[in-house]
């Protein structure tokens, strides 16, 4: 089989003019496509409609105030603190005077949230630059696996997916926790190739963003014994069983030297070692309820909004459930109904995998959008599944990162988009790029072996 790094081909060879030029125009397509979508988002409508982003600058504002996370809040439950850190400079430099909307009056909060066009087309400028640096940390990633072809493919693929460019505009954590998933899994990607001290560094790197991304969106922990013991293989392969273990314990005393206070914090305030207390409980109970099978099972667009905007209610602090009366509502519906809790189960799978938006809760051009977009990454990622590329080491570990995304977001939590574009989605993208990358007929180069290929 063809060494992938004898060619001119090969993972490290330079980009050629043409590529070059290409990767340029595709990031300014990129950069159209999200700042297009970002000035249709009307402020005022986005942070009625997704309320997340109401509570994200009200933490923020708590942050500026010294209270931390002693603010006004919508549902029971306490957010984690990296994107309303993310936002407190946003809300610092904006005078309050200057804000005409106040978004939170619907939900009676004291103090209101207010927020001016211009802070919010600040907050989506800066979120539309990480997009786009995310799709360059991408195509980074699949050049190593593929050539300068896969990176031209991959950073394609990054930047006119309408997800991503869509997340853009909202004031939410997926942009931000999408571009620290993939930076610490680049950082992961060049600590194998590396050597001595600058593997150690490469592998600290990773472990301080991996740590940030947690502190962005909690779910991202159940990756982190999965990227210690890949880690640990990738040394242990090379270097033997005592280094491999001394890399695995640097990896897991730097992520939980960034964690641990924050748990503890959270020990002492609210009663639970975890980084975002209620959420887990909030999620997984609303995930197995009634209602939600109710919304899922739903014969209409109409009836499926309705048991939605249900559902959500039941998570209010305004209705007055709390965490008991949520695992007992679920578990009475487990117990009750099981017929319906397993269909329930199967449900959130079939919609996990279907590689288009729910046709229930968006419109047909959108269904359509995103079958077209994503139906070929399917398909392309599986055929890279199905080849030798499987067998490269880091190709292993996107499908760690697969696996880990159906566990949090098609399991145990609720299905939604938002929640397979960090992990699956994205991943499909450098599977197909890398993939596409090494087609001849595509000008690529031909796979290599597992010990061929570089890590």
């Amino acid at each position: 089989m063809t060494d992938l790094k004898a060619g001119p081909q090969a993972p490290r060879a330079r980009l050629s003019v043409r590529q070059r030029w290409l990767l340029s125009f595709l990031l300014v397509i990129g950069l159209g496509l999200r700042t297009g979508l970002s000035l249709r988002t009307d402020p005022e409508g986005s942070l009625i409609e997704l309320e997340d982003g109401i509570e994200y600058l009200a933490y923020a504002r708590s942050i500026i105030d010294g209270k931390w996370d002693d603010h006004p809040r919508i549902y029971d439950l306490v957010r984690a603190p990296l994107y309303p850190l993310f936002l407190v400079p946003f809300e610092a430099l904006t005078p309050q005077e200057g804000r005409e909307l106040t978004p939170s009056a619907k939900h009676h909060l004291d103090p209101p949230v207010r927020v001016s066009r211009a802070m919010f087309r600040a907050i989506q400028a800066v979120q539309v630059a990480l997009s786009l640096a995310t799709a360059g940390l991408v195509g980074l990633i699949a050049r190593r696996l593929s050539g300068p072809a896969g990176q031209v493919w991959a950073t394609g693929f990054m930047a006119l997916n309408p997800f991503l460019a869509t997340f853009a505009g909202w004031v939410m954590t997926e942009t931000l926790f999408i571009f620290l998933v993939w930076a610490a899994l680049h950082q992961l990607q060049t600590f194998a190739a590396e050597t001595g001290r600058r593997r150690s560094w490469r592998l600290i790197g990773a472990g301080v963003v991996l740590a940030l991304g947690c502190l962005c969106r909690p779910t991202l922990q159940a990756l982190l014994p999965f990227v210690a013991l890949w880690a640990g293989w990738r040394v242990w392969r090379t270097e033997g069983w005592r280094p491999a273990v001394s890399r695995m314990a640097m990896l897991t005393v730097v992520v939980s030297s960034l964690l641990v206070p924050f748990q503890y914090r959270n020990w002492r305030h609210h009663g639970e070692f975890n980084l975002s207390p209620g959420y887990a409980t909030a999620v997984a109970c609303m995930a197995n309820s009634e209602e939600y099978y109710r919304t899922l099972t739903a014969g209409s667009q109409d009836e499926y909004q309705t048991h939605l905007s249900a559902l959500i209610k039941g998570y209010h602090k305004s209705s007055g459930l709390k965490g008991d009366d949520w695992r007992r509502d679920a578990r009475r519906f487990r117990q009750e109904h099981p017929g319906e809790f397993w269909h329930l189960q199967m449900l959130k799978v079939l919609i996990y995998w279907r590689p288009w938006l729910n046709p229930k809760a968006f419109s047909p051009a959108m269904v359509a959008v995103s079958a077209a977009v994503m139906v070929p990454l399917f398909v392309f990622g599986a055929a890279a599944v199905a080849s030798p590329l499987r067998r490269h080491p880091f190709c292993k570990l996107l499908l760690l990162v697969i696996a880990v995304g159906f566990i949090t977001g098609g399991l145990f939590f609720m299905t939604s988009v938002r929640f397979r574009v960090p992990f699956v989605d994205v991943s499909l993208m450098v599977l197909s790029a890398a993939w596409l990358g090494r087609r001849p007929w595509l000008g690529g180069c031909e796979a290599a072996s597992d010990d061929q290929a570089p890590a």
